[in-house]
């Protein structure tokens, strides 16, 4: 009787101990505060044999696909710059204040073999903010992000670009969502707005054309027309997608279109970067143009070399959040050139009620 006494008092003073300790918060989970070194050391091992048990049964594909390569660099550019960075790319706010840290992939994309980082995307890791994407993502995209990964490294700003904008002219779409540009509508430009001249109210096209050649009209799915110039390549055509992929609410195309250390400067507010302002005020921003009308007043703009820049007035009406809203906004883009196109640069947004002086 007394041997079975003495392990049944060390099992509940062991439990008491465990609940104070839980209960009288000494343990911190603050992401500022690094776990102790012991705490450290046994979660990095339970991980990683975790990992290394789970992805022996993993069986690899052949990675040297090219079109699996450029899927794969699209949906890195869409999904994991913010965390994991890409070439040319400074640390993000989101990066800095996570703990543990996200590994920098564009130094150590490489360095676990195609089975392990298969694995880990596929199902994530938990206490770390590394998502499942197996949820949402079929197999072969989640291969394509790892084939990606094994040349990540390698590659320098202009060649993740390129490698990035291949994949997205090729149509790839992440599961569940449609390929190309999809329309919500919220535009209200009228067919003659963007070809009036600038004394008129229509873009100012310094430095174009004097007879630029016709432009596209097409309609949204609520009968609203939309306007973009016949040059795909024109800054002002730019800035048309660009808005359009705000008022539908396509996240994917307004990144596609911002340079990854992009300026936006909006409500007394800066966001440093493409991927700070896609974790920040881009869904309020599109939520917001979802449900407000827009009708384009004036346009204006220049191309000196490599940078241009277009201005726009405008005027919203609706609601949003149940309340009225009647403003006159205007917004400034700075665009620069680049292998891949034109990229925002800087976007700077103001806006005041009608009426106000």
């Amino acid at each position: 009787m007394k041997k079975l006494t003495l392990p049944l008092i060390v099992i509940a003073a062991s439990l008491v101990v465990g609940l104070t300790f839980v209960y009288a918060g000494i343990f911190s989970v603050a992401a500022d505060e690094p776990h102790w070194s012991l705490t450290h050391r046994l979660i990095e091992a339970t991980r990683e044999r975790s990992i290394a048990i789970r992805a022996r049964d993993v069986e690899p594909i052949a990675l040297d696909d090219p079109a699996l390569l450029a899927m794969g660099a699209e949906h890195y550019a869409e999904m994991c710059t913010g965390c994991h960075l890409a070439p040319g790319m400074k640390n993000t706010e989101i990066r800095a204040g996570l703990y543990p840290q996200p590994p920098n992939l564009v130094e150590h994309g490489a360095h676990r073999s195609a089975a392990e980082s298969f694995w880990i995307i596929k199902h994530g890791l938990k206490m770390t903010g590394m998502p499942a994407w197996g949820v949402t993502h079929d197999d072969r995209s989640i291969w394509g992000m790892v084939a990606f990964l094994q040349k990540l490294p390698e590659l320098s700003p202009p060649q993740y670009e390129e490698l990035v904008a291949q994949g997205r002219s090729s149509g790839h779409a992440h599961d569940g969502e449609e390929s190309g540009h999809s329309h919500g509508g919220g535009e209200t430009v009228g067919p003659t707005d963007a070809n009036e001249p600038a004394h008129d109210g229509g873009p100012d096209n310094h430095g174009a054309s004097k007879s630029p050649p016709p432009a596209a009209v097409h309609t949204h799915a609520d009968g609203k027309q939309h306007v973009h110039s016949a040059s795909p390549a024109s800054p002002l055509d730019t800035a048309g997608l660009f808005h359009d992929a705000l008022s539908s609410g396509d996240a994917s195309k307004v990144r596609a279109l911002l340079d990854p250390e992009v300026l936006v400067l909006e409500s007394g507010g800066a966001e440093r970067s493409q991927a700070e302002y896609a974790a920040h005020h881009l869904k309020a921003d599109m939520d917001f143009m979802k449900t407000v009308t827009y009708r384009l007043e004036r346009q204006t703009g220049d191309t000196v070399g490599d940078l241009a820049w277009v201005a726009s007035e405008s005027r919203m009406t609706g609601a949003s959040k149940e309340k009225p809203v009647d403003i006159q906004s205007t917004e400034t883009l700075v665009l620069k050139k680049t292998s891949t196109g034109w990229k925002v640069v800087h976007v700077h947004w103001s806006s005041r009620p009608v009426g106000d002086s």
